[in-house]
């Protein structure tokens, strides 16, 4: 089994490399564009440089642990670019997942999630501690789904969607592209894209660019 790059080393990748090594992987270092770190240790992992260095460790799986959808979509870009062409699938041990849910190249599913029915989950997307997911649900590409979040059944979120701890999403809704959930809101109705949405019921507060 190849080893696995962690591209971000701050919180959330150390939480990924606990995620890897519960599912007995090797990590072989972090790669992050923050200077400081360079040639330090996280958890006994060595940061081994820049995100430009991903060619070195090309013979490796990558897996971009970066909160934000958007965060997350311009590194893999920058991946691309450097023909890094292979990312690992995390799935941590407790997870709760039917052997049919689809779960695209790179995405993470943390300790304590529930992945029910006819669900699909696209590429590079989180779906993290504890959240629940009902019957036939698309989660689209790039999609943060942050811990304790439940999501009813017949929900599409689209790519780019990023949903605030303890969320609540009543089912048969459609989340538009690029739309923030905010953290302890009740979603009641469909929300157009690129939108910030927050409360109990929750109302669109801003649009984005």
């Amino acid at each position: 089994m190849k080893g696995i790059i962690i591209v971000g080393a701050s919180g959330f990748g150390m939480e990924v490399l606990w995620l890897a090594r519960r599912l007995g992987r090797n990590v072989v270092g972090f790669l992050d564009d923050t200077t400081e770190k360079h040639d330090k240790q996280i958890l006994n992992i060595p940061v081994l440089g820049a995100i430009d260095k991903c060619g070195k460790y090309r013979n490796n799986e990558f897996i971009v642990a970066i909160g934000s959808p958007r965060g997350r979509e311009k590194v893999v870009s920058r991946l691309i670019n450097y023909k890094v062409v292979e990312y690992a699938t995390l799935i941590d041990p407790s997870a709760i997942v039917d052997k049919d849910v689809s779960i695209g190249e790179g995405s993470i599913i943390c300790a304590g999630v529930i992945c029910t029915v006819n669900v699909s989950i696209g590429k590079h997307s989180i779906i993290n501690l504890n959240s629940t997911i009902g019957h036939e649900v698309e989660i689209g590409d790039f999609v943060t789904v942050a811990p304790n979040v439940s999501i009813s059944g017949n929900i599409y979120l689209k790519d780019l969607v990023e949903v605030g701890t303890g969320a609540v999403l009543r089912e048969k809704l459609e989340i538009g592209a690029g739309t923030v959930v905010g953290m302890g809101s009740v979603l009641t109705k469909n929300v157009d894209e690129k939108k910030v949405v927050v409360g109990n019921p929750a109302r669109v507060i801003k649009s984005l660019d």
